[in-house]
């Protein structure tokens, strides 16, 4: 059974509880195209659905990732602790919006001996498992690329592992530092924050492009550049 210090509970605040009475969706059933395109638009209104799906995608995967990877993250680094992940494994709680506000992992974790050699293979069920399938469902359906999800995936981690002390850190900080798997694929996290030196993301995430949400702070377009 996973047990948390008191100082890594907010990592895990949005986990579900047994006795929690909240509808969970799979993601899988989550991220079936009608009901994503329902969702949307209820949460952001027909003036900007279908018309700016592809930034509403954007910014509605933000939820998702701040909520997903802050407790697989500390779970792993802190105690080799993993759930059996993928789509139809985790299920999520909406608000009467559609905002992801809580996360069940369906299938019972356990204490894995982290592997040799490549750093990032014991993240290899959050980096293969979920984000990869959760980034090209996200991309298939709103026409969002897949760089600026995976930068959104990236600065949800790096926000965690900024939080965390950097001894416990240090085992992360490959997932956005190493270019490469041992298998010589490309770790699609590489880089996706950048310091130049101001903070930013390596892929804008499209907020520019609708008024109300205006440009993130992270926006790696020159400032004062107009949307297209």
């Amino acid at each position: 059974m996973l047990h948390v210090a008191a100082q890594l509970q907010p990592f895990m605040q949005h986990i579900v509880a047994e006795d929690d009475q909240r509808p969970l969706l799979t993601l899988a059933e989550l991220l079936q195209p009608q009901r994503l395109e329902a969702l949307l638009l209820n949460l952001y209104g027909a003036h900007l659905m279908p018309q700016q799906r592809d930034v509403l995608v954007s910014q509605w995967a933000k939820y998702g990732f701040m909520l997903v990877i802050p407790p697989l993250l500390v779970a792993s680094i802190t105690q080799d602790w993993h759930w059996p992940l993928g789509l139809e494994r985790v299920a999520v709680a909406l608000d009467e919006r559609g905002i992801p506000t809580g996360v069940k992992f369906l299938a019972a974790g356990a204490v894995l001996a982290a592997p040799g050699g490549d750093p990032l293979q014991c993240f290899a069920d959050l980096l293969d498992d979920l984000l990869t399938p959760l980034v090209n469902a996200l991309s298939a359906y709103g026409g969002v690329p897949r760089t600026v999800l995976w930068s959104s995936a990236g600065e949800a981690l790096e926000h965690c592992l900024i939080r965390l002390d950097a001894p416990l850190a240090e085992k992360g900080w490959p997932l956005l530092s190493q270019r490469l798997k041992a298998d010589g694929r490309r770790n699609p996290l590489y880089q996706t924050i950048v310091y130049t030196p101001r903070r930013q993301r390596r892929s804008c995430c499209l907020s520019h492009r609708v008024e109300w949400v205006g440009r993130c702070e992270y926006c790696p377009l020159p400032t004062g550049s107009k949307p297209p």
